[in-house]
């Protein structure tokens, strides 16, 4: 089937093999059952916008996590490892065992996360996978609230990383770009590669633009904390995941594919 154009925007109908769709992996004889509202598939000068914008908030929730759990965390992150990594190879040189303890314990809760969501993603039906991952992010973020106000200021915080470990399942690529991680070494070794071969511009947007996702969001969580608190910052996570839902089911562009 063809393709019909709405300005920049192309629409694809061949959902079997529309590789970039969430539900790219579902059955034929599922596709016939999905309700229709699932189904668009939207495409912005060739890159996957549906896919660009669900990942680059991912890549901004990352970043305002880890901004809002720092303190809490005694000076650790809920999303880049490679940094607790370093810490925890200091306090042990350091024979601080609690410190060490600490900086285990975030890797361990993050890696946690991670094999939870990737569990839901495998076994949960393709249609329902990534929903379930959100609503289970929402659950722990909730969880993560209740405990704050009950003053339990680490056990909160260290929900937080199991919700960004969950939420590292959901990354996408975009022009060969993993966005929707906690990769900030990363981004910038991709970048350094990518300036180094300049007929590839987008590369260089699109890593530039993930590495300030991540930083202005940390900024922004860390903001946040000092002046609402972990709590109330939390709140904020959960609109993220809200809006996120929302871009899965994108019940409206159904009603423009019908006119």
């Amino acid at each position: 089937m063809g393709h019909p154009s709405y300005g920049s925007l192309i629409w694809r109908h061949d959902f079997a093999g529309c590789n970039q769709c969430p539900f790219w992996h579902v059955r034929n004889a599922e596709l016939t059952t999905m309700p229709r509202f699932l189904r668009p598939c939207v495409y912005l000068n060739g890159t996957p916008f549906s896919d660009l914008a669900f990942a680059s908030m991912g890549t901004a929730l990352q970043g305002y996590v880890s901004g809002l759990a720092y303190t809490n965390l005694g000076n650790l992150y809920a999303s880049f490892m490679s940094g607790n990594s370093g810490h925890l190879a200091q306090q042990l040189v350091q024979a601080n065992t609690t410190g060490a303890g600490l900086a285990l314990g975030v890797i361990l809760t993050f890696v946690f996360g991670v094999s939870v969501g990737t569990g839901l993603l495998d076994n949960v039906p393709a249609r329902w996978s990534m929903t379930s991952v959100l609503a289970l992010e929402a659950a722990i973020a909730a969880a993560s609230i209740v405990l704050a106000l009950d003053h339990a200021a680490l056990p909160s915080a260290l929900a937080l990383v199991a919700l960004v470990g969950t939420h590292s399942v959901l990354h996408r690529q975009v022009e060969g770009v993993e966005l929707g991680r906690g990769y900030v070494t990363g981004y910038l070794f991709a970048l350094g590669e990518a300036l180094a071969r300049p007929k590839r511009t987008s590369l260089v947007f699109l890593e530039i633009s993930a590495w300030l996702l991540l930083v202005t969001g940390m900024l922004i969580g860390a903001a946040t904390t000092q002046f609402l608190g972990q709590a109330r910052g939390t709140l904020f996570v959960l609109a993220m995941l809200i809006v996120l839902e929302t871009m899965l089911w994108r019940p409206w562009l159904a009603d423009r594919d019908a006119t």
